[in-house]
């Protein structure tokens, strides 16, 4: 007799969700019984995949977690491919994850599937969390710490706790910095699908009021970023025109006068695929430096030519730089300020004596006591004072490129736009709000103490009872204060180096300017 009652329909519901609850673990069940031993087929399967020896030990260590078991079944192995599918988002070429291979071997052997699925999904986290390249290798004026990560371990416990999602979003950088540029990435494709923009011809400057057929090239060239909207044109460089063109040249380190002159055309006139190629080039530098930078302490960002103290990764100090120019490039590093010199002398480097002061002795004999240096032995050095090239603050910072931070005499470049002016040391536009802001948890020092210091004229090293951790580091696209988008030019060709290394293609790399080159730090 058949049952119909209300307690038998629920019974029966119960079961019915139960089995389609159970469908999914019998054919991961399925699956293993059809995958076996995959550390015996990892040595010689998959030659297509072109693995590294480091990528072959970390899918060794991955299964040697597991016990030597299959991972991988159908629903895991469609939400990885659905992510690696996705990596150019990422600027990275989705082609090195061949998650066509996954796709491929899934009417294959499970174990080979699973193997593949494996090594790509290790393969992505490396580039993800430490970056395709050393950088190293790319510009050795660079010494940066490497984290050590293991994403085989990581990725052996989300496939044992099943959190494979939840890994895979934790790989990208926490910075939201590196999401904006994602952003950004997206809206200039989408810019280089509507066409981009063409070059504006060179010509006299403008103004507004003027009126001249390359103010139409203007206004749709700054349509093509937002800048303007696209359906204002004619000839007439008027308000809204001025305006557009200001908020251009603030996010381009340009003077905001509104104007269209020379540096502004040519910042204009960079093309759309090297603005593509700059954002790749930086969210593959945040890859690689994410974990390795402090969120507290003093960023020097070269290409912007500014300094920010942060705390916790919130900016309470800002101000403008001076950094080396293009023959002596400020380095990248990621050091601690460990003290500050007040009136500090200057030792003045061979090459510096050598390139400059020399020929200014033979211009002028008395050079050396007009800028109040001697000779100590076998070191000239400048005395300290107002005068002193290194101003009257010095922040020193360990590293082998003997680098460090400094108040300046000539105070004047710091209005100026282009500030790359340095033989590779970084000059500050606050040191005194800088050393009392470094110097706050010391409650015997105060800004009439630090300023008397100062006066008296005499050498002071303060010794930080904390060192400050400092990052001299290459952001060519950045996201300012305000949320917008800002570019620079690739100062020291970082970026293209860094380009060219990624697409496999030959680059000379920046050497190291060392002491000699850039300043002495005695």
């Amino acid at each position: 007799m058949m049952k119909t009652g209300s307690g038998y329909l629920a019974n029966l519901r119960t079961a019915f969700v139960a089995a389609m609850l159970l469908l999914p673990l019998a054919a991961a069940r399925a699956e293993a019984e059809d995958c076996a031993n995959p550390l015996a087929l990892a040595a010689t399967a998959m030659p297509d995949l072109d693995l590294t020896a480091e990528e072959t030990a970390a899918i060794g260590r991955f299964y040697v977690a597991r016990d030597n078991r299959c991972a991988w079944n159908l629903q895991s192995a469609t939400t990885l491919k659905a992510v690696l599918a996705r990596a150019s988002e990422q600027g990275l070429d989705p082609d090195r994850y061949h998650a066509d291979a996954i796709r491929a071997r899934d009417t294959q052997d499970a174990t080979s599937r699973d193997l593949t699925a494996t090594a790509m999904a290790l393969r992505y986290a490396y580039d993800m969390t430490m970056g395709r390249i050393d950088l190293t290798s790319v510009d050795d004026d660079t010494a940066i710490p490497v984290p050590s990560i293991d994403p085989a371990a990581s990725l052996a416990d989300a496939m044992e706790h099943g959190t494979l999602d939840n890994w895979l979003a934790r790989l990208e950088p926490s910075d939201p910095a590196y999401r904006k540029l994602v952003t950004a990435l997206a809206f200039y494709r989408e810019v280089a699908g509507r066409g981009g923009w063409a070059p504006i011809a060179p010509g006299p400057t403008l103004d507004i009021g003027q009126s001249d057929p390359r103010v139409s090239s203007l206004k749709r060239r700054l349509s093509a970023e937002g800048y303007l909207p696209a359906r204002i044109s004619g000839h007439l460089f008027d308000q809204a025109t001025k305006a557009a063109l200001q908020s251009f040249q603030r996010r381009h380190g340009l003077v905001a006068d509104g104007r269209l002159g020379g540096r502004t055309i040519a910042a204009l006139n960079v093309p759309l695929d090297e603005r593509l190629n700059q954002i790749e080039a930086n969210l593959e530098r945040r890859r690689i430096l994410d974990r390795a930078l402090p969120t507290s302490g003093v960023t020097v960002n070269a290409p912007a030519a500014t300094a920010t103290l942060t705390e916790d990764g919130q900016p309470i100090l800002s101000m403008r730089a001076i950094v080396g120019d293009w023959q002596h490039p400020t380095p990248m590093l990621v050091s601690t300020i460990d003290t500050i010199v007040i009136n500090p002398p200057w030792i003045i480097p061979r090459s510096i004596i050598r390139h400059e002061i020399e020929p200014a002795l033979r211009r002028d004999p008395q050079y050396l006591e007009h800028n109040r240096m001697r000779w100590i032995g076998d070191q000239l050095v400048q005395a300290p004072g107002p005068r002193n090239s290194l101003g009257q603050i010095k922040f020193e910072l360990p590293n082998r490129f003997s680098v460090y931070m400094h108040d300046t005499s000539t105070r004047a470049l710091f209005a100026q736009d282009m500030r790359a002016r340095s033989h590779g040391c970084v000059r500050l536009e606050r040191p005194l709000d800088l050393a009392l802001e470094l110097l706050k948890a010391d409650t015997n020092w105060s800004h009439d103490k630090l300023v008397s210091k100062i006066d008296e004229g005499k050498t002071t090293r303060v010794r930080l009872p904390t060192p400050v951790p400092v990052a001299f580091v290459y952001w060519t696209v950045f996201v300012d204060d305000d949320g917008a988008l800002e570019f620079r030019d690739d100062l020291y060709g970082r970026d293209a180096r860094l380009m060219d290394a990624l697409r496999g293609r030959p680059t000379a790399p920046i050497k190291s300017a060392q002491a000699e080159i850039c300043c002495n730090a005695g």
